[in-house]
């Protein structure tokens, strides 16, 4: 365990004193992501275009697989690769504001995954793209202050989501078939 990593973990963490803060924080950590997940999808539904070069759906699709690789592939590589224990399991006197299951901590999956989906959203919507990329790092912020992660987790975590926008940016045209076969999919459920 690397000692700065925990040193700053125990920075953050040691905020988590006031009951508003702790609420704030708890709230964002557990489900903040599901509103984040919501506003992805309507991205799918949205009429105005986002992009002069790329429609929404495809743009939706581009994010959803950017999010994929991210949290199936290299994400769970690492994770095997290394095993982190949780910081409550790994230290004393941590400030945990609700019960979590103490698996693996190393990387964060949520910050994997709401920051494939906002660096990909940001490629072609540069506004948009920081919006999400905010919540992206609030929740992984929350994460900390929440007591689950470690700080190295949530940045190990948007540094593969980034990646994976990368990679997918890269083979976007060889991905045509797919995000054709997504939006054709859509279509026929008259979504």
């Amino acid at each position: 365990m690397i000692q700065d990593n925990v040193l700053l973990f125990r920075v953050i963490n040691g905020w988590a004193i006031n009951p508003f803060f702790n609420a704030f924080f708890s709230f964002c950590a557990q489900y903040l992501i599901f509103i984040f997940l919501i506003l992805v999808i309507i991205i799918w539904f949205y009429k105005k275009p986002l992009s002069k070069d790329v429609d929404n759906k495809r743009i939706f699709m581009l994010s959803v697989i950017s999010s994929v690789i991210s949290w199936l592939i290299l994400d769970k590589m690492l994770g095997f690769i290394y095993y982190e224990k949780r910081p409550f399991v790994a230290l004393k006197n941590v400030h945990l504001l609700f019960h979590y299951i103490p698996n693996n901590s190393f990387p964060s999956d949520h910050s994997a995954v709401t920051m494939a989906l906002a660096s990909m959203i940001f490629v072609y919507n540069k506004k948009l793209g920081w919006f999400f990329i905010v919540l992206s790092v609030l929740i992984g912020f929350s994460r900390v202050f929440s007591g689950v992660h470690f700080p190295l987790d949530i940045v190990v975590g948007f540094t593969s989501g980034i990646l994976a926008t990368i990679i997918v940016y890269i083979l976007k045209d060889k991905l045509e078939p797919l995000l054709n076969l997504g939006i054709s999919i859509g279509k026929k459920l008259h979504i």
